[in-house]
């Protein structure tokens, strides 16, 4: 059974790649995955969520004006704010980017919501999660480790996620698991057997990629023979009691 994703308190989301567990070489990972995305991007605003998107290099693309949106204070943030209260109009930004944020945060629920309400039609959420069926999991066990980036956080599924964006109205254009590691700092054969088991099996990626398409539907679906009878003119005649006919003397 599923815990409830709602918590009491939030942890608080770690401020800079060092503080992960080789947290430069999973910064290197989730740049190569958004290069291919980033080419793909349109529009006018583009938002950065979470100071892990912040200190990104992402290539130039079309979209001019991008800026970050973070809780605390950090020299790549332009925007000071939380993530439960989106400051953002409703379709107001082209594109939104987050990277590790809903794994601490206290209602996840709510800032998907709300991350939707500000986007476009077709405007296009990034998402780049922890994988809870990873390995590395496993190295998080120690005592040392477990108040320790990035597994303080709450992991949620590839598939938990695809769920809530389902019930959003968001299509889903890009899923895949990457980065298979133990995130140890000294991985020798350990990491060349990881990188042989996601050959075999891509759900032990440390990491997972989601990029999903917001779609507007209508309310009620309108038949072909309804169209026709909204095209046609509504001509009403007067009833014969009503006419007025002109008589011959």
């Amino acid at each position: 059974m599923l815990k409830p994703a709602f918590r009491e308190q939030a942890v608080k989301p770690p401020q800079h790649w060092q503080q992960l567990a080789c947290g430069n070489w999973l910064k290197d990972q989730v740049e190569q995955q958004l290069a291919e995305q980033c080419e793909r991007l349109f529009g006018y605003h583009f938002a950065r969520v979470g100071c892990l998107s912040a200190e990104l290099e992402l290539p130039k693309f079309a979209i001019a004006h991008q800026f970050s949106v973070a809780e605390t204070l950090h020299e790549q943030v332009q925007v000071q704010a939380k993530s439960g209260d989106w400051p953002f109009a409703e379709a107001s930004l082209d594109a939104i980017l987050s990277v590790g944020q809903l794994e601490f945060e206290h209602d996840p629920h709510q800032v998907l919501r709300d991350l939707s309400r500000s986007l476009i039609a077709d405007g296009k959420l990034i998402y780049v999660g922890f994988n809870p069926f990873s390995p590395s999991l496993l190295s998080g066990l120690w005592p040392s480790k477990v108040n320790q980036y990035p597994w303080s956080g709450r992991y949620f599924s590839k598939a938990r996620l695809l769920d809530w964006l389902a019930l959003l109205n968001f299509e889903i254009t890009v899923e895949r698991y990457f980065a298979p590691s133990l995130l140890l700092q000294r991985w020798g054969a350990l990491q060349t057997g990881m990188e042989r088991l996601y050959h075999v099996l891509p759900q032990c990626g440390t990491l997972y990629l989601v990029v999903a398409k917001k779609r507007e539907f209508p309310l009620t679906l309108v038949t072909e023979r309804q169209k026709k009878r909204q095209r046609r003119p509504n001509l009403q005649t007067a009833p014969l009691a009503n006419q007025i006919q002109s008589k011959e003397y």
